[in-house]
């Protein structure tokens, strides 16, 4: 998939001005799913998570730490971790696709 277009579509950005600042956030929002789902990778299936994840951190661009501001009568609360809203799919995800047996074995002498 095409990260950053996708984002720059959605974002409404016609220019490569922001193209830095996108790249580094989608990096880091790829190398956190990609240990959350021990891959090398991003699996195909969740990179739905990898474009709304990164367009949440680019909007939240100089709020670093805060976790809500307001001006007159908006208000916005933002998550501290980026990936929380998936956890349940990733979650779900990893149920799936990532053999988590926890079956053991004994030798009795």
């Amino acid at each position: 998939m095409d990260y950053l277009n996708k984002i720059k579509s959605i974002l409404s950005i016609s220019d490569s001005s922001q193209d830095t600042v996108i790249n580094d956030i989608l990096e880091l929002i790829k190398a956190r799913l990609q240990a959350k789902t021990q891959q090398d990778s991003v699996p195909e299936a969740l990179d739905y998570i990898v474009v709304e994840a990164s367009i949440s951190r680019f909007n939240r661009i100089n709020d670093e730490g805060k976790q809500s501001a307001s001006e007159s009568e908006v208000s916005a609360t933002y998550q501290t971790d980026d990936l929380a809203p998936f956890a349940d799919d990733i979650a779900d995800w990893v149920a799936k696709n990532i053999e988590t047996s926890t079956k053991g074995k004994f030798t009795f002498y």
